[in-house]
């Protein structure tokens, strides 16, 4: 079986800027030796935790996380912190959380000057679940200027660094195997 890493945006709004940032990681992530498996968070049935459901999701998500060889987050930020679409999946990771030991690289975009609030409680919540989250995040600002109507990006900066975030992941992962 081909090692695999996955990756999720934590927004669920059609046409996001997340997922046009995370594009862009993807490109770079499908040059590696892995194999790459996207989950789409919203559409996923995950229930609020404490609350009963018969959905599949959470046992589906579980099993990719703790199969996944290394993960790929990108965050937009909401009011100074992840989206609550994100921060559900996480939880419905369960206790102790199948993050614990992964390799997990970040990236946010934002509105505003920089995702760097999101990013921080990303790394927060990570890191306290037992991720063994990667230095060097990208932080993109005005996230609304960096791609045209297309979803292509037409800041190099802001493409460099996103990139840099995935060539990261796949060489610490190539370094670890």
């Amino acid at each position: 079986m081909t090692p695999y890493i996955l990756v999720f945006g934590g927004s669920r709004r059609p046409q996001n800027n997340t997922d046009k940032a995370l594009a862009l990681a993807l490109d770079e992530l499908g040059g590696g030796d892995f194999e790459v498996k996207r989950v789409h968070l919203g559409d996923l049935d995950l229930p609020l935790p404490g609350e009963p459901s018969e959905s599949k999701d959470p046992d589906m998500l579980k099993a990719l996380v703790t199969g996944a060889a290394g993960i790929l987050i990108a965050t937009p930020e909401y009011h100074g912190s992840i989206s609550s679409t994100l921060k559900l999946a996480i939880d419905n990771l369960g206790y102790p959380s199948t993050f614990e030991g992964k390799t997990i690289a970040i990236f946010g975009v934002a509105m505003g000057p920089s995702a760097d609030n999101a990013l921080a409680h990303l790394r927060h919540i990570l890191t306290h679940i037992g991720g063994e989250v990667l230095p060097g995040q990208a932080s993109v600002g005005s996230v609304h200027k960096v791609f045209d109507e297309d979803g292509n990006c037409i800041d190099e900066a802001a493409e460099a660094e996103v990139r840099g975030v995935a060539a990261r992941l796949l060489e610490h992962l190539d370094n670890s195997s």
